[in-house]
């Protein structure tokens, strides 16, 4: 059986502090989760408070995927205020696969957190997890999400009206 994935955490950059979520996130979360800016390109609709407690209490503790299908889902929490202002996660898609995801609180929109974010994840999943492969998918209209991708080194696959697939591979990243 493969090794479940676990991160030592946090995760630290200049600007952030990844780490588990806890319920105290609750009162940040939903500015992001209620907000249809935000929500448009994420897998979850506009949430509510009720509903964004209830998602909150399946991410606190998710910082293990033992095995295909499991998620390591991290609070993205601004170090200078101490609010969480996103998550990042990585989806375990294989024994060294994963699928990258993210989302920002709008009002942190072009100030490079994103990137700085999903980079972090990025580098510890191969780095510590051993990838191999990592793969995020975009809506065509999500011109922000493609660009922190190409920031990242990820590589446009496939495409069509619906959806583009960017792909790492550990071999040729740079």
């Amino acid at each position: 059986m493969p090794a479940a994935w676990s991160l030592p955490l946090p995760l630290l950059t200049p600007r952030l502090r990844l780490r588990e979520h806890r319920p105290g996130d609750l009162d940040d979360l939903v500015v992001f989760h209620g907000d249809e800016r935000v929500t448009r390109y994420t897998p979850w609709p506009v949430r509510d408070r009720e509903e964004t407690r209830r998602a909150l209490g399946v991410r606190t503790g998710q910082v293990r995927a033992a095995a295909t299908g499991d998620a390591l889902v991290l609070a993205v929490e601004e170090v200078a205020t101490g609010t969480v202002v996103g998550e990042v996660l990585l989806l375990r898609t294989g024994d060294d696969e994963a699928a990258l995801g993210y989302a920002l609180r709008a009002d942190r929109w072009g100030r490079g957190l994103a990137t700085e974010a999903a980079g972090a994840l990025v580098e510890a999943g191969f780095a510590v997890l051993g990838l191999r492969r990592l793969t995020a998918v975009v809506v065509p209209a999500n011109s922000a999400s493609t660009a922190v991708l190409g920031r990242l080194g990820l590589s446009p696959v496939s495409a069509d009206e619906e959806r583009l697939v960017f792909e790492l591979r550990a071999d040729r990243r740079g």
